[in-house]
């Protein structure tokens, strides 16, 4: 064949290619193109934290970021003080566009507590909203916590767009994720967007802006990791004001542990365009994932449990074992006047996380990763060298309680760390 046959040739194979891919384009779902948000990653550095950081739609290039941050009291650094215990910390919120800082505060806040259990109390001891007006466009956020008494500092950084509403329009706003308060006062912001059997209500609050008295179809629909639908809502509403907030709530019980995406679409009536935004939350306990496999139980039970009880539980038919299962958690519940059995929450909590998070070849639990988060939490600090020429990647995990560090090394240059030390700090 010559070369101009050959040219010909390839000409129309691209010519059908091009046709293919533009029929498969318009196939596909508006609501699967819509990016998803994934939230903020986790803070990095020696104070750990949590943050979402949302858009206001700019009417009349008048939009704004808004960041929402929560702190633990175990995640702070506490001195004495008079009669009790005081952490000082520093927010510093810094907001980019091209390079350029374009506005950014910071702020000190004192918090202090009676005795040192509380210093390690696992409850928000700082929660606040900022707000910076922009116009807009593509922004990087940049959010450091930093104590003021200790060299130790967290630092996250998450890019976010600001869009422009468009006249007679219907336009989402970033969907805001809360939890109900425990104390039964007003809801609060969920920064790290996590609910479990302690916080089962995933309650979104989802902003629409647009003409007053615009009727449309709100379509809700939360989906597992496979794409399948676990739980929805529809409704047809009017839109009252230019800014309408419409709040659902979904079951987080309802859904197993890991990571789920809220799929939220508006269709003015009768036949508008769709609007469509997805973001993403996480189920770190739930009954569903809980209880299925007996086998299964007994490892992940191991990392906990003493020798005795590992030998009493398997002594007896499955069958048998929830007496025992019952017994097993009675024991180890710090506060039996309370509903929640603290141990328990927080042990699913951990396995819901290692599951998320360290899962290679093998389930997240049964990684060296993740039976370490079970059996200590949280590290007080990790240091990470992320894989070069010469050196395998590696993270080291400080318990500065446990004087402990564990050194985790990644041999094969696949991402699954493997544990290479333990040692006294």
């Amino acid at each position: 064949m010559t070369s101009l046959g050959l040219r010909t040739l390839f000409t129309r194979l691209l010519a059908v290619q091009l046709l293919a891919a533009i029929s498969v384009a318009t196939l596909v779902p508006a609501a699967l193109c819509a990016p998803v948000d994934y939230g903020t990653p986790p803070s990095a550095g020696g104070l750990r934290f949590v943050v979402d950081v949302s858009a206001v739609p700019s009417a009349d290039s008048a939009g704004a970021i808004r960041v929402n941050y929560s702190v633990t009291h175990d995640a702070l650094h506490f001195l004495r003080h008079d009669q009790g215990y005081r952490a000082r910390y520093e927010v510093t919120v810094v907001v980019y566009r091209d390079g350029r800082q374009v506005t950014g505060d910071t702020w000190r806040r004192t918090v202090e507590v009676p005795d040192y259990e509380s210093t390690n109390d696992r409850r928000p001891a700082g929660e606040e909203a900022f707000e910076f007006s922009v116009p807009p466009g593509d922004y990087t956020v940049k959010v450091e916590i930093g104590s003021v008494d200790t060299r130790a500092v967290g630092r996250v950084e998450r890019r976010i767009r600001v869009e422009e509403m468009r006249e007679g329009e219907l336009t989402l706003g970033t969907v805001m994720f809360e939890s109900d308060d425990p104390e039964g006062g007003e809801p609060r912001f969920n920064p790290g967007r996590v609910y479990g059997e302690d916080n089962p209500d995933v309650r979104v609050r989802v902003p629409v802006y647009g003409v007053s008295e615009t009727r449309y179809e709100l379509d809700l629909r939360v989906k597992d990791h496979r794409g399948v639908i676990k739980q929805a809502r529809l409704d047809t509403v009017v839109q009252t004001a230019l800014l309408t907030e419409h709040v659902r709530v979904f079951d987080a019980l309802e859904l197993e542990v890991g990571y789920h995406i809220l799929e939220v679409t508006a269709k003015p009536l009768p036949n508008g365009d769709d609007r469509t935004v997805r973001a993403r939350f996480r189920v770190v306990t739930s009954p569903l994932s809980w209880g299925e496999d007996e086998e299964k139980m007994l490892a992940q039970i191991s990392y906990v449990a003493t020798r005795e009880e590992m030998e009493l539980l398997t002594s007896v038919p499955p069958e048998e074992r929830e007496p025992l299962w019952d017994e097993f958690w009675e024991n180890r519940d710090p506060d039996p006047s309370t509903a929640i059995n603290e141990f328990k929450t927080e042990f699913l909590r951990r396995l819901g996380y290692a599951n998320s998070e360290f899962r290679s070849v093998v389930e997240g639990w049964q990684t060296d990763m993740g039976r370490v988060y079970i059996q200590n939490g949280e590290p007080d600090e990790v240091d990470s060298q992320p894989v070069g020429q010469m050196l395998n990647a590696w993270e080291i995990w400080y318990y500065y309680g446990e004087h402990t560090k564990y050194v985790f090394v990644d041999r094969d240059g696949f991402g699954e760390f493997v544990l290479h030390e333990v040692s006294r700090i």
